[in-house]
């Protein structure tokens, strides 16, 4: 793969965390990935693949660390299509060798995740992946992913939400966004549906997680004729 441009903001805001395969390796594990999300990666992961199903075709808008990535693969079994999206080299290629010789459905594109990719796509995976990215680019990139659904698709999306307001860690993660993730909380203030213009076009559906720490949102795209205009009623006379 040839190395394109990154974003600017990747070195600005998150250093070499992306950018160095060493560092990404480290990361990688899935204890780390434990620790990062509170203890939540595991319920995180199943709650993403009860919306997965074998065969399907799936995309997946950033490489992520830890299992979810394997147990997707796995899921979607060998007859279905994993299309896995990156704008890093070093992530595609740290992705490559851990999955090449495991599952030959996973086929990787370097690429920004605001580019829709209008393939008919099953399922769209955004995964801990929005609130890394700033504002802007998020309304570019959950756009992009509906607009590679088919219709009946759905945008699996999980990530932050606001926790209660009893949550005993609110304060302390709330410092930590504001020192380490910038782009963060803006989803404990917006829903993830005020990032798109028509949003009547899709059903939606939220689960929470953690005391609220967590969301996934189900974003399906509906049949052409179910917004449609209706023919009125005509009850049948004998």
């Amino acid at each position: 793969m040839v190395e394109k441009k990154l974003p600017l903001y990747l070195k600005e805001v998150y250093g070499d965390f992306y950018n160095k395969a060493k560092l990404s390796a480290w990361f990688d594990k899935n204890w780390m990935q434990s620790l990062l999300t509170l203890g939540n990666n595991k319920t995180l992961t199943n709650a993403l693949l009860k919306e997965i199903y074998p065969s399907c075709k799936v995309l997946q808008l950033g490489c992520t660390f830890g299992r979810q990535m394997l147990e997707t693969a796995a899921k979607i079994g060998t007859y279905g299509i994993y299309d896995v999206l990156d704008i890093s080299n070093i992530q595609l290629k740290r992705c490559k060798e851990k999955f090449d010789h495991l599952f030959p459905q996973v086929r990787y594109v370097q690429m920004n995740a605001n580019t829709p990719l209008k393939k008919n796509y099953d399922v769209v995976i955004l995964y801990m992946l929005l609130h890394e990215v700033p504002h802007r680019q998020k309304a570019k990139i959950l756009q992009a992913a509906l607009d590679s659904l088919k219709e009946g698709g759905k945008v699996v999306f999980i990530d932050y939400h606001k926790p209660k307001i009893w949550h005993p860690l609110r304060w302390p993660v709330k410092l930590f966004n504001r020192l380490y993730q910038p782009f963060a909380e803006i989803l404990w203030d917006r829903e993830v549906d005020t990032f798109v213009k028509d949003k009547s076009k899709y059903i939606w559906k939220k689960t929470l997680y953690f005391g609220g720490f967590y969301q996934k949102m189900v974003v399906q795209k509906k049949f052409s004729d179910e917004f449609a205009d209706e023919k009125p009623f005509v009850p049948y006379q004998p």
